[in-house]
């Protein structure tokens, strides 16, 4: 089985992993990486914005999760 290609699907996954682990700072600034590229979307090959609205809100939903357990 084939990972994720694009590159806002690695940084999504790793920030996954990130907040699974409790590696906080880590993974703070996978979500503002996350945030810079899903910001640079557009063009023909565009993916659906409502798949990049679910990526950012499931994404800040772990973080805040993480960040809770301070």
């Amino acid at each position: 089985m084939e990972g994720p290609r694009r590159l806002s699907d690695k940084i999504a996954v790793a920030h996954a992993q990130a907040c699974e682990q409790g590696k906080r700072d880590v993974a703070y600034h996978l979500l503002a990486a996350l945030e810079s590229e899903l910001s640079q979307f557009g063009g023909p090959a565009a993916v659906e914005q409502r798949d990049l609205d679910d990526m950012i809100a499931a994404a800040y939903e772990r973080q805040r999760r993480l960040d809770s357990t301070v």
